[in-house]
C-alpha cells in the first residue's frame, strides 16, 4: 500500500509539475500571444477610431467665432473603435440667429439674424468602431444623405447671406441689399481609415443686389427727355418756328403776305407723346445669359449656375463663384441692357417723333382800303349871279369818290407726319393767295420744303432734339451706370472682385488629420469688410476622420462614400434570396457588423488568436511527450 501510495504520490507530484510546467508554457505561450494581441488592439484602436462632425453655419464675423455660438453647435459624434455606432442629428436652433448679436469693435451690436437667413436645415454625424465615419449638413436627409428641396422632414436647406452688410461703406452709394440665396445647399464628407472623399450639393444659386445707379428708370428717362419737348414746344403755335416757317415762304411773294404781326390765325403743332412712347420700355424687366434686372427698381438677380456653365454641382474643388470671368460677365450684361435701353429709348422717340402729326393751319382776311379819288362837279349857275366858282355859268365844286378796299386773302393747310413733310411730301398741301384783291399763284412745294426743313432740323437732324437725347442718355443713365458698376474706385466689380470671394465645394485637410467639406463659403476682405476684419461665413460643413492622409474623388474605386461602401452614405440591401445580410448575395450584399461581433468585442485580431492556439497546440503536444515518456520509464521500473 506504501509503495502503491508512494508511487501514485509520485505519479501524483510528478503529474503535478508536469501540469505546472505545461500550464506555465501554455500561460506563457498564451501571455506571449496576448502580449503581442495588446499592442495590435491599441493599434487597432487607434486606426479605428472615427469622429465627425455636421455644422452648417461657421465662420467669424466681427472677431466673433460662429463655432463658438452655442445656439450654433455642430452635431458630433465619435467613436474609440469598440463602441457601437454613434450618431447625431440636428442640434441646430435656426430660430436661434435672431437672438444672437455680434459685438463689433465700435460697440455696435450686431443681430446675426440679419445677415444670415436660414430655411429648414440638418446637421447630421455618425462614427463606426471600424475607422468608418460620416457627416453631413444642409438639405440632408435623417440618415445624412445629400438631398434638395423636399428632405425628410425638413422644408428647403434655403440660406441666404447678406452680403452688403459685411461691406465697408463706400459702396453704400453703388449697392443696397445684396444677397447670396441657395435654395437647397448641402455637404457630406467620407471616411475609411486613412481615405476620406467630399460631396456638395448646390441649387437655385444667385446673386442678388441692388444699385441706386440703374433705378429710376422713368425719371432718369424722363429727365433726358427734357431736349425733345423743348424742341417740341419752339415748334408750336402762332409765333412758332412752324409759322415763321410759312411766314418765310409767303412773304417770298409780297410782304404783305407776312403772317406775323398781322391778324392772321395761325394753328402750328406736332402732336407727339414721347413720354408716352417709351412707357413701355420703363416697366418690364431685362434678362440676359443668367442676369435680370429691373431698372426701374435697380434690382439685379445673377443666376451663378447658369453664368458657371450649368456645372454648379461637378466644379472643381475651391472654385471662385465670383471669379473675375463671372463678374465681367455680370457687369458686361447689366451695362449691356442700360445701353441697349438707351438706344431703345432714342429709337422710339424717333419713331414717335417721325410718325407723329403734323398740323399747319393758316388763315389771313385783311383789307386794305383805298384811297378816294378827288373830283369836280359842275352846274349850271343861278342867272345874274356873280358868286365865286361860277365859271362860264357853270357852278363846279370838289368832291371825293370812295373806292372799294381791297381784300388779301391767304388760306394755307399743310397735314401729315413729320417724315412724310421731311421727305417732301404731304398729304395734304393747298395755299390759296389773293393779294390786293387780285389772285396770285403760289407753290405749296415751297411751303412744304420750309416746313421740312424746320422739322428736321429740330426734331430729326444730326443736331436736332434725337441727337440732344442721346446725349442726355448718357449723360444721366448710361455714364452713371457705368462709373457704378464697373468704375475702379468703389464700385460694384470692385465689391464682387476684391471685397467678396465666394468659393464652392471647398475642401481640407486639417492639422488635427480630419477632413472637411464645406459647400459654400464667403469672406469679405479685411480692407473693405464693414469690420476691418476677414469676415467668414461657411455654409454647410461636414468634418470626417481623424486618421486622413488621402482624399479621392467622389464615385472614385476607393470612394468611401461611394454607394455600399462602409462609412457610405447609401444603404445597399443583399439582394433577394441571398439570405439576408449575412447571406452570399454576391459583390452588392451587405454584411452584417454583427457577423465580426465576437471578435470585435473582444480586440483580439486574426494574428493574435493564430498565436494563442499555436500556443495551446505547442502545451498539448509538450504534455502528451512528457505522460509518455514518464508511463515508459514507470514500466520499467
Amino acid at each position: 500500500m506504501f509503495t502503491h501510495n508512494t508511487r501514485k504520490t509520485g505519479n501524483g507530484t510528478q503529474r503535478s509539475a508536469v501540469t505546472r510546467v505545461a500550464a506555465f508554457g501554455a500561460a506563457a505561450a498564451l501571455g506571449s500571444g496576448l502580449a503581442l494581441a495588446a499592442p495590435l488592439a491599441a493599434s487597432a484602436d487607434t486606426a479605428n477610431s472615427a469622429s465627425a462632425q455636421g455644422q452648417f453655419l461657421s465662420g467669424s464675423i466681427a472677431g466673433t467665432n460662429l463655432s463658438r455660438v452655442a445656439a450654433l453647435g455642430p452635431a458630433t459624434a465619435s467613436n474609440n473603435g469598440t463602441q457601437s455606432t454613434q450618431v447625431s442629428r440636428d442640434p441646430l436652433a435656426v430660430s436661434a440667429l435672431n437672438q444672437t448679436l455680434i459685438n463689433q469693435p465700435s460697440g455696435v451690436q450686431l443681430n446675426l439674424g440679419q445677415i444670415v437667413d436660414l430655411g429648414a436645415l440638418s446637421q447630421y454625424a455618425q462614427a463606426g468602431k471600424d475607422g468608418t465615419s460620416m457627416a453631413a449638413s444642409g438639405a440632408v436627409n435623417n440618415d445624412g444623405g445629400i438631398g434638395a428641396g423636399q428632405v425628410g422632414d425638413n422644408s428647403s436647406g434655403s440660406a441666404s447671406v447678406d452680403l452688403d452688410s459685411l461691406l465697408d461703406s463706400r459702396f453704400a452709394k453703388v449697392l443696397s441689399d445684396m444677397d447670396l440665396k441657395a435654395s437647397a445647399v448641402a455637404a457630406q464628407a467620407n471616411a475609411k481609415q486613412a481615405t476620406a472623399s467630399g460631396r456638395y450639393s448646390l441649387s437655385g444659386l444667385t446673386l442678388d443686389f441692388t444699385s441706386p445707379a440703374i433705378s429710376g428708370l422713368d425719371s432718369k428717362v424722363n429727365s433726358a427727355l427734357a431736349p425733345v419737348t423743348a424742341q417740341l414746344a419752339s415748334l408750336d403755335g402762332s409765333n412758332g418756328e412752324l409759322a415763321g416757317s410759312v411766314n418765310k415762304a409767303v412773304t417770298g411773294i409780297s410782304p404783305a403776305l407776312g403772317i406775323l404781326g398781322t391778324k392772321a390765325t395761325v394753328n402750328a403743332n406736332v402732336n407727339a407723346d414721347v413720354k408716352a412712347a417709351v412707357e413701355p420700355l420703363l416697366t418690364g424687366t431685362y434678362s440676359s445669359d443668367g442676369v435680370t434686372m429691373n431698372l426701374q427698381t435697380g434690382a439685379v438677380s445673377v443666376d451663378l449656375a447658369t453664368l458657371l456653365g450649368g456645372k454648379l454641382n461637378s466644379e472643381p474643388a475651391g472654385t471662385q463663384v465670383l471669379s473675375d470671368a463671372v463678374v465681367n460677365q455680370v457687369l458686361n450684361n447689366v451695362t449691356r441692357s442700360v445701353a441697349s435701353l438707351a438706344d431703345q429709348v432714342k429709337n422710339k422717340v424717333s419713331n414717335a417723333l417721325g410718325n407723329a402729326k403734323v398740323n399747319v393751319d393758316v388763315a389771313l382776311d385783311q383789307s386794305t382800303p383805298q384811297t378816294p379819288v378827288p373830283s369836280k362837279v359842275c352846274t349850271p349857275a343861278a342867272s345874274g349871279g356873280l358868286l365865286g366858282g361860277v365859271v362860264g355859268g357853270l357852278l363846279c365844286n370838289t368832291t371825293t369818290k370812295a373806292l372799294p378796299a381791297l381784300q388779301t386773302n391767304l388760306g394755307v393747310h399743310v397735314h401729315g407726319t413729320v417724315s412724310q413733310i421731311v421727305s417732301g411730301h404731304a398729304p395734304q398741301a393747298t395755299a390759296n393767295v389773293k393779294l390786293l384783291g387780285q389772285p396770285v399763284s403760289i407753290n405749296t412745294n415751297n411751303i412744304v420744303s420750309g416746313l421740312g426743313k424746320t422739322l428736321n432740323s429740330h426734331l430729326l437732324g444730326s443736331t436736332s432734339a434725337v441727337s440732344q437725347l442721346g446725349d442726355s442718355l448718357d449723360t444721366k443713365l448710361v455714364d452713371p451706370a457705368a462709373t457704378a458698376l464697373t468704375g475702379s474706385n468703389a464700385s460694384v466689380g470692385t465689391a464682387l472682385k476684391s471685397a467678396l470671394s465666394v468659393t464652392l465645394n471647398n475642401q481640407a485637410k486639417n492639422a488635427d488629420g480630419t477632413f472637411t467639406e464645406t459647400a459654400l463659403r464667403v469672406q469679405a476682405a479685411p480692407a473693405l469688410s464693414a469690420t476691418g476684419d476677414l469676415a467668414t461665413i461657411n455654409l454647410a460643413s461636414a468634418t470626417v476622420g481623424p486618421n486622413v492622409s488621402r482624399v479621392v474623388a467622389p464615385g472614385s474605386p476607393t470612394d468611401p462614400g461611394a454607394p455600399g461602401a462602409p462609412g457610405g452614405s447609401t444603404t445597399v440591401s443583399a439582394p433577394s434570396g441571398s439570405g439576408g445580410s449575412g447571406g452570399s448575395g454576391g459583390a452588392n450584399s451587405a454584411v452584417s457588423p454583427a457577423s465580426f461581433s465576437n471578435l470585435a468585442f473582444t480586440g483580439v485580431g486574426i494574428a493574435t488568436l493564430v498565436a494563442v492556439i499555436l500556443a495551446l497546440l505547442a502545451a498539448g503536444a509538450y504534455l502528451v511527450r512528457e505522460g509518455y515518456r514518464r508511463n515508459s520509464r514507470r514500466q520499467i521500473l
